[in-house]
């Protein structure tokens, strides 16, 4: 049994309010700690006392009667808190016979297990998936979770939790297996509702010989209202991630990578490819309004849900605050702020996406060992051990009338700025679903069509910081380097010119963007849309025409 199923096992089959409260809508539980634990400030919900008034002992062994003989926890001590109103079990272990893994719970808490909810939840029949709910418990908590037994001689994983609470789960009369219609996983959903499931003080490593070593840390985490195919809040305060490099996966990498990762595995390079450690943390996290009910139904019935079903799901809105990421020990970017602003989804294609960071500010020595002298004058030479950072990126598809655009912007203060634009048309999902079911698999090619696409980089010392850094690698000077380069781009570019002439404008504006800096700019703007398809055709058969089929220009400017 892997660790996930035992945790899931031992969770939601314990299901334990003193009341049998009976609901057919799917929307999830509320209760008074769920409201405040979708509060971003709000501390931990472990970190208070809970309490419950006129409840009464659970009969341990009756619960995991009901559970599959070899799925049932044992347990050292089992005792009624009249305070706590909460039955307290030390030393809860579920455990896998066949495979010797387990995770031990210190101290469970179980506050108001109803038998007579989870018997009717048991014994409903000709229950479906649109059974009523039963509130199974006011809630359960485990402090001191670990486990065991997940190592062998190549890799080992270990979770340690300080704290899970399981906020008034409810389940549906028939349980998760119902009338066992439909895929395993959208019954679980569908028959599984919690108002929330909050971690404190996790831990989870995992370590492995040709891999690096993992390590993921979350002191707060937070599951909140989770019902018919909803999160109402993903909560996560200070999460950390840490991975590091050990020879032997440093090796293995070498050796997936081939004879070229040399240039890319040495030199300057080595610490952006594979630094030895990498630590990202993060102040807070906010994931808001997440639903998959659309595609829940459709799961349930086991049937991939046909192109009219345009709201299936949405991933809502994200804000992610002061994150942080090291390199080899040293600080390598901060971000004031990142937000996830739409993520809507027409059928199951994106079809509206806006992502924007703000406030960042990166450090490119960091990538850089400290006795390499001579990279970290060039970066710091060239002011990029303080770059200020901004970026966008949106996607737009309207189904209807299939036209689609995307934009992507990133400015590097003093550095260089980036930005890509497209748009294409006759992505119409009706059209496209038709000519799908008559037996056209290469629908999107047949249909759609591209509309233009620019694209454009400013230098400032980008250039100057590229060629400095691979003299280092090749010898002489950053400057004797980006001189040589423009004759090398023209005379590549010689054979391209005779294919059509038209390339060696295209070749010329990029030596001298090499040679000068300035602007770069890329654009493509057909007098009318051009079918994906003649582009894949003119590509195979005559790709020289390419560039006057899409109107191709290259343009640069100092």
């Amino acid at each position: 049994m892997k660790l996930s199923n035992i945790l899931l096992a031992g969770v939601a089959a314990l299901a334990l309010v003193s009341c049998g409260k009976k609901d057919n809508a799917a929307d999830a539980p509320k209760s008074e700690t769920s409201e405040q634990a979708a509060k971003a400030d709000a501390g931990s919900p472990l970190d208070k006392r809970f309490s419950l008034k006129g409840a009464e002992a659970v009969d341990l062994d009756a619960l995991f009667s009901l559970m599959p003989e070899g799925e049932r926890p044992t347990y050292e001590t089992s005792r009624f808190d009249d305070k706590l109103g909460a039955t307290v079990v030390e030393n809860l272990r579920f455990a896998d016979a066949d495979d010797g893994e387990a995770v031990t719970v210190a101290r469970a808490e179980f506050y108001g297990v109803d038998l007579d909810a989870i018997n009717r939840v048991r014994d409903a029949e000709d229950a479906g998936p649109d059974a009523a709910f039963e509130t199974i418990f006011q809630k359960v908590r485990f402090f001191d979770v670990t486990s065991e037994g997940h190592e062998n001689e190549e890799a080992s994983a270990a979770l340690n939790i300080g704290g899970v609470e399981f906020d008034q789960l409810q389940i549906r009369q028939g349980g998760i297996e119902s009338d066992g219609v439909g895929e395993e996983g959208a019954r679980f959903f569908n028959a599984v509702n919690l108002a929330g499931l909050y971690f404190k003080d996790m831990k989870f490593v995992t370590d492995t010989q040709e891999a690096p070593t993992v390590a993921f840390s979350a002191p707060d985490l937070r599951f909140v209202g989770m019902g018919g195919g909803r999160v109402n809040a993903i909560i996560a305060n200070d999460l950390s991630y840490d991975m590091n490099q050990s020879a032997e996966s440093l090796a293995a990498m070498r050796e997936a990578m081939g004879p070229q990762a040399a240039i890319f595995m040495s030199g300057p390079l080595a610490g952006i490819v594979a630094p030895e450690s990498q630590e990202v943390a993060m102040e807070r996290l906010e994931w808001r309004d997440i639903d998959f009910s659309g595609l829940l139904a459709w799961g349930l019935k086991d049937e991939k849900p046909p192109v009219t079903e345009k709201n299936l799901m949405d991933l809502g809105t994200m804000k992610a605050t002061k994150m942080e990421s090291r390199v080899n020990g040293k600080l390598a970017a901060t971000v004031e702020e990142a937000t996830l602003s739409a993520a809507e989804f027409t059928w199951m294609i994106p079809s509206n996406i806006r992502a924007d960071t703000k406030g960042a500010v990166y450090d490119f020595t960091a990538y850089v060992p400290e006795t390499d002298e001579a990279a970290l004058k060039v970066l710091k030479d060239n002011g990029l051990d303080k770059v200020k950072g901004d970026g966008s990126a949106s996607w737009l598809w309207n189904e209807k009338s299939g036209a689609a655009d995307f934009s992507y912007d990133a400015t590097l203060d003093k550095v260089a700025s980036f930005s890509a634009n497209g748009a294409f048309s006759n992505l119409k999902l009706d059209e496209i679903a038709t000519a799908m079911e008559e037996g056209d698999d290469d629908a999107v090619l047949s249909k759609g069509a591209f509309r233009n696409f620019s694209l454009k980089i400013e230098d400032e010392k980008a250039l100057d910081a590229i060629f400095a850094l691979a003299a280092l690698q090749m010898g002489g000077t950053g400057e004797d380097l980006r001189m040589s380069a423009p004759a090398m781009i023209r005379l590549s570019g010689g054979q391209l010119a005779q294919m059509n002439p038209v390339m060696s404008d295209y070749v010329n504006a990029l030596a001298d963007f090499v040679a000068k800096g300035g602007s770069l700019e890329i654009a493509a703007k057909p007098a009318e849309p051009v079918s994906f398809m003649s582009l894949q055709a003119a590509s195979a058969t005559a790709p020289q025409t390419v560039p006057d089929v899409i109107g191709l220009t290259v343009t640069h400017k100092e």
